[in-house]
C-alpha cells in the first residue's frame, strides 16, 4: 500500500479555510453551556420555592448565584482543557469531567458564601435542587454539543488546524495508525516520506528538511506529526531540531509503541518528563474512589442479603453432604494467589493441576441446589467477603484458577496484564457474554481481550456502567451452568 493511499492529503486547501474556526466553535460551546447551566440553576430555585413555599420568589441574589455557578464551571473547564475540541478531555472524557466540574463549581460557590458570611436564607433544599438541575443540564447540553461539533467537523463546517506528516526511515506498519488519525485525517495537507535518512542521493537530508520547512511556512501548517521507528533516533533528533524553528506543535509517535501509547499520558520522574502507560486506577484519587465504592457496596450487600445467605446455606446442607463454602486458589492482583469463596455447588472439587476441570453444561458434579445458584450467580455472593478483605473488587476481570491460567500462559500474549487490577465479582468480559467455560483458545482469547480493554480504559463511571449492565443485560448471565 502506498503512502498516498494511507494518508491522502487534503485536496482543496482553500475550501478548508472557508469554514468556521475552532475558536468560533469553542466560543459557541462555552456560551451555550454557561447559558444552560445558569438557566437550569435559576429554574431549580424558582421551582423549589414555588413547590415548597407556594410563592413566586422575587429575589435577584439567586439569579446572580446561578450565573456565578455557570461562570465558575466555565473557568474550571478551561483550566482542565475541556474546551480543546480535538483533545481527549472533550472527545473521550467530556461528560465525566464536565460533571465533576459542575459539582466542584457548586461547592466552591457554597464555600465562598460561607467564608464571606453571605448564606442567609440559602436553604439546603435550594442548593441540592440547583446542583441536581445544573448537573442534568450540563450532561444534556454537553452530549448534544458533542454531537453537533462532531457533525460540523465531518461536514467541513469547521476550519480545523492543518497538519503535515513526516514518515521517517524505518517507520513500519504505518497503516496501523490510520484509524487513530481519522479525527484529523482530512486536515493532513502534506505527507513527506523520507527513506534512507541522510542517504537521499543528490539531495541531502538537511536540504530536504529545509524544503519541508519552507512549504510548512507557505501552507501555514499548525502541527507536524513525525512517525518514526526505534532504530533511527539520530535522524528524528535532527528533524525535530530543524522543524523547531517553525511556530508549530511538533508531535512524535514511535510506531512500534503506538498500541501501548493509545492511553498513555505524560508523567514525571524526578525532573524528567516521561511517558506513563495505564495500569488501571493508579492515582491516589482513583484508588480511594474505587476502594470506597467496593466497601460501601459490598458492606451494604452483605447486610441486606444475610437472610439469603442463611437460606442457601441450609439448602446446600440438606441437598448433599459437605461444607457450605469452598475455597479455590486463584490469581489476584499482581499474580498473587488468593482464596476465593463460593457457595459449594458441586459434590466434589479438586483444584490440583492434574484434576482441574471447568464446569460444563449438564456437568454431573453439579448438585440440584448448585444448578440453581450457579444459573442465578448466587454462588458468587460469598466473594463480597473477598471484596471487604481487599482481595477482590466489585468490578474487574474475573479471577481464574491458577491451574487454568497456567494452561494459557504461553499461548496468549500479555495475558497476565489483566492482573494489574484486582479481580472482580463482575467484569467487562462477563457483561459481553464471555463467561463460563473456556474450552477453546478462541474463547479464552476473547475474554482476555475484553479484560485488557477494561484495564486500559478504567474509570469510575466505567465501573458503574458494568454494574448496571450486570443487572439489566441477559448476556451477563449466559453460559452460567
Amino acid at each position: 500500500m502506498s503512502i498516498d493511499t494511507i494518508f491522502r492529503p487534503a485536496a482543496h486547501l482553500p475550501a478548508i479555510a472557508g469554514g468556521r474556526t475552532q475558536t468560533f466553535w469553542t466560543a459557541v460551546v462555552i456560551a451555550l453551556e454557561m447559558s444552560v447551566i445558569a438557566l437550569c440553576a435559576y429554574g431549580a430555585f424558582f421551582a423549589y420555592h414555588a413547590l415548597a413555599y407556594h410563592a413566586i420568589p422575587g429575589e435577584t441574589d439567586y439569579a446572580w448565584a446561578s450565573v456565578a455557578v455557570a461562570a465558575l464551571y466555565v473557568v474550571l473547564c478551561i483550566a482542565d482543557n475541556q474546551y480543546d475540541l480535538l483533545g481527549p478531555e472533550w472527545n473521550e472524557h467530556g461528560r465525566s469531567r464536565g460533571s465533576a466540574a459542575i459539582g466542584l463549581a457548586c461547592v466552591l460557590l457554597l464555600t465562598t458564601g460561607f467564608v464571606v458570611d453571605n448564606l442567609d436564607g440559602y436553604s439546603r433544599g435550594t442548593f441540592l435542587a440547583q446542583l441536581l438541575a445544573a448537573l442534568i443540564g450540563q450532561i444534556t447540553v454537553r452530549t448534544i454539543l458533542w454531537q453537533v461539533v462532531d457533525h460540523a467537523r465531518w461536514r467541513g463546517q469547521w476550519r480545523r488546524e492543518s497538519m503535515a506528516v513526516l514518515i521517517m526511515p524505518g517507520a513500519g506498519r504505518i497503516g496501523d495508525v490510520r484509524e487513530r488519525l481519522s479525527v484529523r485525517h482530512d486536515q493532513i495537507v502534506r505527507c513527506y516520506n523520507l527513506p534512507g535518512g541522510r542517504s537521499l542521493g543528490a539531495v541531502s537530508f538537511d536540504a530536504r528538511l529545509k524544503k519541508i520547512r519552507r512549504e510548512c511556512r507557505m501552507l501555514h501548517i499548525d502541527a507536524v506529526l513525525i512517525l518514526f521507528g526505534a532504530d533511527n533516533m539520530a535522524v528524528v533528533t535532527n528533524a525535530v531540531a530543524a522543524l523547531s524553528e517553525l511556530p508549530v506543535r511538533i508531535q512524535l509517535l514511535p510506531i512500534e509503541m503506538s498500541g501501548f501509547m493509545q492511553h498513555s499520558r505524560i508523567g514525571s520522574c524526578g525532573k524528567l518528563r516521561v511517558l506513563e502507560l495505564p495500569c488501571g486506577p493508579s492515582s491516589l484519587r482513583d484508588r480511594l474512589l474505587k476502594r470506597s465504592f467496593d466497601i460501601v457496596v459490598a458492606g451494604a450487600s452483605l447486610v441486606l442479603l444475610w437472610p439469603l445467605f442463611m437460606i442457601v446455606a441450609v439448602l446446600i446442607k440438606l441437598d448433599t453432604p459437605g461444607p457450605v463454602f469452598f475455597r479455590q486458589t486463584r490469581h489476584g492482583y499482581n499474580n498473587e494467589p488468593i482464596n476465593v469463596l463460593k457457595f459449594r455447588s458441586m459434590t466434589t472439587f479438586d483444584d490440583s493441576r492434574d484434576q482441574f476441570r471447568q464446569a460444563t453444561r449438564n456437568d454431573p458434579r453439579v448438585t440440584r441446589v448448585g444448578r440453581v445458584i450457579r444459573r442465578t450467580n448466587i454462588d458468587e455472593l460469598p466473594q463480597l467477603i473477598n471484596v471487604l478483605r481487599g482481595e477482590m473488587s466489585m468490578v474487574g476481570p474475573r479471577p481464574h484458577a491458577v491451574t487454568h491460567n497456567d494452561m494459557f500462559a504461553d499461548q496468549i500474549r500479555r495475558m497476565f496484564r489483566r492482573h494489574n487490577v484486582k479481580p472482580g465479582i463482575t467484569g467487562w468480559a462477563q457483561v459481553n457474554g464471555f463467561r463460563g467455560e473456556t474450552d477453546t483458545f478462541e474463547k479464552m482469547q476473547k475474554r482476555i481481550e475484553h479484560d485488557l480493554y477494561y484495564v486500559d480504559n478504567w474509570s469510575f463511571f466505567f465501573d458503574l456502567k458494568i454494574m448496571i449492565m450486570t443487572v439489566v443485560l441477559k448476556s451477563a448471565h449466559t453460559n452460567a451452568y
